[in-house]
């Protein structure tokens, strides 16, 4: 269901139609694609066979379904996101300006969620699958997620002159934290 939103979202570049292009993380599409399906695979793979080559810890059913909980939080919230986000959207390896700055929703309180929810999905699928290979995946994704963040919120702040007042109002991905 995830992918099918995500490639949905991606077809024929909707996402950048009437907008200017932003500094982006081109490196990262063909990783970002070969990280989900691989941890997609990986965790599947964990639920009916334990190989040793999944370098998995020892399965406690009580910390996959946390694991499975993190994933349907980080599903359920990442489509409220992109509602909220509307025509604004466009994938990290393939920045495009916004049209205005959102700040509804779950944009009120965090100016990322898309990213925090990419990781609740990523880091679940880890602890649902307790395999270090997935944990690296999720890893991975997060270092270029944090490197995204810091180049987003540079263009943001150079085109919309309310960015910093809306920076100072909100958190970047968790509240209280960060």
């Amino acid at each position: 269901m995830m992918s099918f939103s995500y490639t949905h979202k991606r077809a024929h570049k909707k996402f950048a139609k009437g907008k200017q292009q932003a500094p982006s993380l081109t490196s990262f599409r063909t990783l970002s694609k070969a990280l989900f399906v691989s941890s997609m695979l990986l965790t599947l793979t964990s639920y009916w066979v334990s190989p040793s080559w999944l370098l998995q810890a020892d399965i406690n059913p009580v910390v996959q379904l946390f694991g499975v909980a993190m994933v349907i939080i980080g599903y359920f919230n990442l489509q409220r996101s992109f509602s909220n986000l509307g025509e604004n959207y466009s994938p990290l390896f393939e920045a495009y300006l916004p049209l205005e700055l959102v700040t509804k929703g779950a944009y009120s309180m965090i100016r990322h969620p898309i990213y925090l929810y990419n990781l609740f999905v990523s880091f679940g699928l880890a602890v649902s699958s307790m395999s270090a290979l997935v944990l690296i995946n999720a890893v991975i994704g997060l270092l270029f997620i944090l490197r995204a963040i810091h180049i987003e919120e540079r263009y943001l702040a150079n085109h919309f002159s309310q960015y910093s007042d809306y920076t100072q109002k909100t958190w970047r991905m968790i509240p209280y934290l960060f």
